[in-house]
């Protein structure tokens, strides 16, 4: 993603989007939560070893370092500092 003018465009639109709690590491969790839980990974048997280990990290490890990852967004996006947009006249959002 490039504005043609800002080469770190996509962190910083990130950033604004995080902290404007529009869409935010928390709604992947969720999303995930709800597929895992629909599709019931948790319940599939008779996987190869690659597909048990795939199994264990979507179900166990990825759910925990997305809240991780979470809780670091947070931070981040208390210190945020405004950003301007060429796209948005320069405004600083």
């Amino acid at each position: 993603m490039y504005d043609g003018c800002d080469d770190n465009f996509f962190m910083h639109f990130s950033s604004v989007v995080e902290s404007a709690r529009v869409y935010t590491l928390s709604d992947y969790i969720d999303i995930l939560d709800v597929l895992v839980e629909k599709w019931k990974v948790k319940d599939l048997t008779g996987l190869s070893a690659e597909g048990q280990e795939a199994q264990e990290f979507v179900c166990d490890h990825l759910p925990q370092k997305l809240r991780r990852l979470e809780e670091r967004a947070e931070k981040r996006a208390k210190k945020r500092q405004t950003i301007p947009f060429t796209w948005i006249f320069n405004s600083a959002v």
